[in-house]
């Protein structure tokens, strides 16, 4: 009799822990949380990297409409050329010096691809000199022709970076200035640069 009671009460507590167990397992679980997610760069299309660095051409060298510059270039932007690192400022004014020399400077982008973030331009650059800017201080009248590449590194929509690849000194040469005088324009630049770097440091930086 002891047996048979002992032997129920086992077989409705193993019952009861099976309806326990089963109601858990189809208990619904409630969903995790989702992680906000942080904003990453914005993906442009290749067309409109195109568009972006054909502004450059179209809007600042040949029109001259400086205004439009935060809209094409990131404020942070920097650019190389001849193993040299300048801020967007110095590149800036480094083109108004150009167009200053030559106020019908015309550039033509040749050829443009598009590999990632990555614009290269195949170029063209024409124009007179009849005014002054870059050490060219005498007008020759002379017109010049010059070829070059640059390539321009595309974030958020904006032009980051630059790399820009053509002869300086061609240019002195068609304009028949001196070797002497394109040297020291060179030097001369190189030190300008140089305190433009030093004096936009943090003065602890420099100290």
């Amino acid at each position: 009799m002891v047996k048979a009671a002992i032997l129920y009460l086992s077989t409705v507590l193993g019952f009861c822990v099976l309806m326990f167990a089963s109601g858990v397992q189809r208990r619904p679980v409630a969903p995790s949380p989702e992680k906000p997610r942080l904003p990453g760069p914005v993906q442009m299309s290749p067309e409109h990297h195109k568009a972006v660095t054909r502004r450059v051409f179209d809007d600042l060298f040949n029109r001259g409409r400086y205004e439009s510059i935060s809209e094409v270039y990131s404020r942070d932007c920097v650019v190389h050329h001849n193993n040299k690192t300048t801020s967007l400022d110095e590149a800036v004014s480094e083109g108004k010096g150009w167009r200053s020399a030559a106020p019908d400077l015309q550039m033509t982008p040749d050829a443009m691809s598009v590999q990632g973030d990555l614009v290269t331009v195949s170029w063209t650059a024409k124009g007179t000199h009849t005014g002054k800017g870059n050490g060219l201080v005498r007008p020759t009248g002379k017109r010049f022709l010059m070829h070059g590449a640059s390539r321009f590194r595309i974030v958020d929509g904006k032009i980051a970076e630059v790399w820009n690849d053509y002869d300086r000194n061609e240019l002195f040469r068609q304009l028949g200035v001196s070797p002497t005088i394109a040297f020291l324009y060179e030097q001369t630049e190189d030190v300008r640069l140089a305190f433009n770097q030093i004096f936009s440091r943090p003065l602890a930086d420099i100290i």
